[in-house]
């Protein structure tokens, strides 16, 4: 199962490739999971088309709710990122989401996700993992 970051699910909706692609297969294999976290992020951000567009995704498959663990996980994993490279919290909690349910995180910005606990690919490595 991919958990798709918002850079993601942006390019996606834009028809960029490869991640257009790689959210077309994941579809059609129902192996996407989507953050409240994205869904926040895509909203706050979109034009009425993008936003329609994502709409049908959210639809399909609806957003992980974050919970108790997920806040401390994240918190967990923000404690212990450098000072000088201070890892996002939402960033954190959506590695978190990737941890508990144990999915694939999908993402342009691997470098925002240094976790060593879960799996993070690009758009492209996901598509070759099938």
């Amino acid at each position: 199962m991919f958990l798709l970051d918002t850079n993601v699910c942006i390019l996606a909706i834009a028809g960029i490739e490869p991640d257009a692609s790689c959210v077309r297969q994941a579809i059609e294999r129902s192996a996407v999971a989507l953050s409240a976290i994205t869904v926040a992020e895509f909203f706050a951000n979109s034009s009425a088309a993008e936003a329609a567009a994502f709409e049908k995704l959210v639809g399909a498959f609806p957003a992980l709710s974050i919970d108790e663990s997920h806040a401390r996980t994240a918190a967990l994993y923000r404690a212990h990122s450098p000072r000088r490279v201070r890892i996002q919290l939402l960033d954190c909690l959506i590695a978190a989401q990737a941890k508990l349910y144990g999915y694939t995180l999908v993402t342009n910005n691997v470098s925002d996700f240094p976790m060593r606990d879960i799996v993070v690919v690009t758009p492209a490595s996901a598509m070759k993992r099938g």
